[in-house]
């Protein structure tokens, strides 16, 4: 509605008196709403919460009433939510959640999501490792970082993996959301969402344009609760993209660790030569299996089976069994506990993630679990009870 309440009287310091609502005498008239103004706002508010249900307000919860809707019963059935995603027949991006792909500058970061997309949208198999298990959803897909002129020509570029243009049209949506602050995208992705039918994964690339820097705490935690409202309020996936610090493999600042914490599923992207491959970094599900890809000339990608350009023996260590040589391990032991004599658990962990990976050595969280077991048994780490850090056993000699 227009507002006509938004011309003052010259020279009066009370409330704006509009002109309509003044009779030919000068005098000042009642200017309440008549019954038929009545009905115009009844159904201009009912038209405008018809199309924004997100933002009507409701009588706030109790926190008993957030208690008892909070409560899980052991004994009562949740189902498993929905797959959007599977690679190799595992979950990779339940419904009510969200992952993230990582990776350094121009890993191909970008180019993998192409191919998630497509995947999601492509009804007849064409990817192989990578299915869909919602067909006939839709997919919007937000670039915060590229130009209009770039951010088409990943969009073309999907639509010809996809390679059918009514699909395409019903299915995919792309926006470019460069030119706008962090606050304005964030809101127009929630106006997105919230009023797109049929809606079933969001790929946001990427989740730092979202927040004032990447080490702003309030942002990042802002971000993400959004994130996890978004999901779970709208029974969606969402794929986020962030890059790792150029010094080591772990996601980029406070936004990059809270990432780690919350969400399902984190994939590292790693380019050796023409071939970038995708592996397991966390995950609350089965680890995926290392998905490698290629380029092609037309600058579409492609999966491709790999194993490694190099002819180093490192690159397919997974598991502690894997090297049989026990001064490597007793090598990898004196790394880790270099800058540190006493490491607790979750710091020894993250501290021979990293090691493993200056040897070529990239594993998720569930092998290093199975890195750190090995090494308890073999009295290579010690502590002295549960709560104690570890430390190396003195029958590793430091050099």
């Amino acid at each position: 509605m227009n507002n006509n309440f938004s011309t003052k009287e010259k020279g009066t310091q009370g409330a704006p008196i509009s002109n309509k609502f003044q009779s030919k005498d000068n005098t000042k008239t009642n200017f309440f709403p008549t019954n038929i103004g009545i009905k115009k706002i009844i159904d201009e508010t009912y038209e405008i919460n018809k199309k924004f249900p997100h933002i009507q307000k409701s009588k706030p919860k109790t926190i008993k009433e957030l208690l008892l809707q909070s409560r899980i019963d052991p004994f009562s059935t949740i189902e498993k939510p929905p797959t959007i995603l599977s690679i190799d027949n595992i979950s990779f991006g339940t419904l009510g959640n969200f992952s993230c792909v990582t990776g350094k500058s121009k890993s191909r970061k970008t180019f993998f999501l192409s191919i998630l997309i497509a995947a999601a949208i492509d009804t007849k198999g064409k990817f192989q490792r990578i299915k869909t298990e919602i067909p006939n959803s839709t997919v919007l897909h937000f670039d915060t970082e590229q130009s209009n002129y770039h951010t088409q020509k990943v969009a073309k570029r999907i639509t010809s993996l996809i390679n059918n243009d009514i699909l395409s049209k019903n299915s995919y949506k792309c926006f470019c959301l460069r030119p706008f602050s962090p606050k304005e995208r964030t809101d127009i992705i929630q106006e997105a969402i919230y009023n797109t039918k049929n809606l079933k994964l969001v790929i946001i690339d990427g989740i730092a344009d979202l927040i004032v820097g990447y080490n702003n705490e309030e942002s990042a935690i802002e971000i993400i609760g959004q994130f996890m409202k978004w999901t779970h309020e709208l029974n969606i996936h969402i794929i986020t993209i962030i890059h790792q610090n150029k010094g080591d493999n772990n996601a980029k600042g406070h936004l990059g660790s809270l990432i780690l914490q919350k969400a399902e599923t984190v994939l590292s992207i790693e380019k050796d030569g023409e071939i970038s491959t995708a592996s397991t970094s966390h995950s609350r599900n089965k680890e995926i299996n290392p998905l490698s890809f290629s380029v092609d000339e037309m600058e579409l990608p492609f999966l491709v089976d790999y194993n490694s350009s190099k002819s180093s023996p490192k690159k397919q260590i997974r598991y502690p069994r894997d090297i049989n040589d026990p001064k490597v391990h007793e090598n990898i032991l004196t790394e880790t506990f270099d800058s540190s004599e006493e490491l607790k658990s979750l710091d020894f962990k993250r501290f021979l993630k990293d090691t493993l990976a200056k040897h070529d050595i990239n594993i998720g969280d569930n092998a290093i679990r199975e890195w750190q077991t090995f090494y308890e048994k073999q009295n290579m780490i010690i502590k002295e009870n549960q709560q104690s850090p570890f430390k190396l056993s003195p029958k590793i000699k430091v050099c």
